[in-house]
């Protein structure tokens, strides 16, 4: 057996290129979307003409498609608005292909600038592009690929190239040249940039205003809410108020009663220790006038052994005035012996300086019995306020 020479054993170990080549699709994609922010890696003819012809059919496809559907009064405007799109989703992906195809090529980046004169430059540029890289590998063995133009040489590939840019010169001298054409382009791309501004201000507009109300409805909904806690607190302010002052009325009115009470209590106290001056002072004018002087009406006890109020009932009551019920037992000497007697009614009192005095009164005997001793001590049992 001959020996391998070190061409034969290089084949042997590389690995064919036809397994890692990609499809014109994915080459597109790779080059394109991709490594559209790759500036310093390079870029092989095949690869270059394979990207260019996916981005030139889609750009001419897409165009005759919009000729063909779109009606001809919003024809110019739509192709306008197209080209602009396109030319600006591809711009920065495009200088990024060039800028690695001119270094595989080994040119300057800076010749890219040639693309601003408009006829000369782009035909340099259109025959730089097709040199043949630097560094190019050329492999041994190529196994049978399976993808659309993949067998393809480098000549083909050139053929295919200039067909797609001849089909991009004819969409465009078909299509856009009657826009180039006419003087209405500049009033077209100004009408289109005012109608972008319009609807972008209309936006605004509509988004301030809308915001607006928004902070609007929050304010008022905040001021709102603030009032519904204003009156709220309110509210249960003049509740406290309220309650503190019927509180303060009833403890007044309380006070008032045992004020009373225990005036009709000195009262009968007095007359049954018969100290019958101390009971007199307790009268009002009006009531000294009605029972005439003092002698008349102590004349009127002279027989009166002991007095017991035995029940108080409150009848009427205002700040100034209070009526009672009352239940009044009495003990008087007569010829007859000591008699017992039970009388009930009304009396008033009102208040004066401070002091709460007998204003009127009544009675009515109840009943009347003689009982054969006088009082006794253990029968003075102690009355029952309600």
């Amino acid at each position: 057996m001959e020996p391998l020479d070190q061409n034969q054993r290089i084949q042997n170990k590389m690995y064919p290129f036809s397994m890692y080549e990609n499809s014109i699709w994915n080459t597109f994609k790779n080059n394109f979307a991709i490594k559209y922010l790759e500036w310093s890696g390079k870029l092989s003819l095949k690869d270059y003409i394979k990207t260019s012809v996916v981005l030139i059919t889609i750009f001419s496809v897409i165009s005759v498609g919009l000729f063909l559907i779109t009606p001809s009064v919003y024809l110019s405007k739509v192709l306008v608005s197209f080209a602009i799109l396109f030319i600006g989703l591809s711009f920065v992906p495009l200088i990024s292909l060039l800028c690695r195809r001119f270094n595989d090529i080994g040119l300057n980046k800076i010749k890219l600038l040639y693309l601003f004169f408009p006829v000369l430059g782009a035909l340099y540029i259109f025959f730089v592009l097709l040199k043949e890289g630097e560094d190019s590998i050329s492999f041994i063995k190529k196994e049978e690929k399976h993808f659309w133009g993949a067998d393809w040489t480098i000549s083909t590939n050139k053929l295919i190239y200039a067909l797609s840019i001849i089909l991009l010169l004819g969409v465009c001298n078909i299509i856009y040249k009657p826009l180039v054409n006419t003087t209405l382009l500049i009033s077209k791309v100004e009408t289109m940039a005012s109608y972008i501004v319009d609807e972008y201000t209309k936006y605004t507009t509509r988004d301030n205003v809308n915001r607006n109300k928004e902070d609007s409805s929050l304010k008022n909904k905040a001021e709102q809410e603030r009032i519904e806690r204003e009156q709220i607190e309110k509210q249960k302010n003049e509740q406290n108020q309220e309650r503190i002052r019927l509180e303060n009325l009833e403890k007044a009115k309380q006070k008032n009663i045992d004020q009373a009470q225990n005036a009709i209590e000195k009262f009968y106290l007095a007359i049954d220790q018969q100290n019958y001056n101390e009971a007199f002072n307790m009268f009002s004018d009006n009531q000294r006038n009605v029972i005439g002087n003092f002698f008349d009406w102590k004349q009127g006890y002279q027989n009166t052994i002991s007095v017991k109020l035995k029940k108080l009932k409150l009848k009427d009551y205002s700040d100034s005035s209070i009526s009672f019920e009352y239940l009044l037992y009495s003990n008087d000497q007569t010829s007859n012996g000591i008699v017992a007697k039970v009388f009930s009614g009304n009396i008033v009192l009102v208040k004066i300086n401070g002091a709460w005095c007998i204003d009127s009164q009544d009675g009515e005997l109840l009943r009347s019995e003689v009982i054969r001793d006088s009082y006794s001590s253990s029968n003075r049992d102690s009355y029952t306020r309600r």
